[in-house]
């Protein structure tokens, strides 16, 4: 269920002005990821998911870039 969640997060940060800014907000990534309902592991499966089913390069680097963003909070 938590991998669920954390796929649904990446779609949803990639559109998500008010999303992004609310996970600026938090103390620490530990309570980030804990509000979220998943750990990095399955942040990180989720991510090899996405990668997986992109069909272009694009698709692949918006990915990649939410990857990116989510490590520098």
């Amino acid at each position: 269920m938590a991998l669920g969640k954390a796929i649904k997060f990446i779609k949803q940060a990639g559109n998500d002005k008010q999303l992004r800014k609310s996970c600026y907000q938090s103390n620490s990534k530990e309570d980030l990821l804990q509000k979220l309902g998943f750990d990095m592991g399955e942040f990180e499966d989720a991510i090899t998911m996405q990668l997986v089913k992109c069909q272009t390069y694009e698709q692949a680097e918006e990915v990649q870039q939410i990857k990116m963003w989510f490590s520098l909070l």
